[in-house]
């Protein structure tokens, strides 16, 4: 299940761009494959670095978490493999470097260079 639960207010769906709409899809299958529940934290709200894509609706940070409530890194892991793998050119998926331990943060930006850990 796909969970829209905003980390410090609630998401704003106001509208959705179309090049996360393939990541919604990707994360909904992954989760139906899983039986991991994703919760989807950050979209086009609250607060980024100043050139962050969040603020043109570009980007999404999401996670997976165990029952207990602490991030779970190996489904983490796994699930950006798969966003990295499926996503392909255009994308960057971010995960399990500075800022983002705890989140998978991906992005759709085909007029920039991956980042280093895309």
């Amino acid at each position: 299940m796909i969970k829209f639960q905003g980390l410090r207010e609630p998401d704003q769906l106001q509208s959705i761009q179309p090049e996360l709409i393939q990541v919604l899809r990707l994360l909904c299958v992954y989760s139906a494959r899983s039986g991991y529940d994703i919760r989807i934290h950050s979209m086009h709200d609250h607060t980024h670095s100043r050139t962050s894509l969040h603020y043109r609706g570009l980007a999404l940070d999401c996670a997976i978490h165990h029952k207990n409530g602490r991030p779970n890194k190996a489904a983490m892991r796994t699930l950006a493999s798969v966003l990295r793998r499926e996503l392909g050119y255009g994308y960057d998926t971010v995960f399990d470097s500075p800022g983002h331990y705890t989140h998978i943060h991906v992005e759709s930006d085909s007029n920039e260079r991956p980042r280093t850990n895309a």
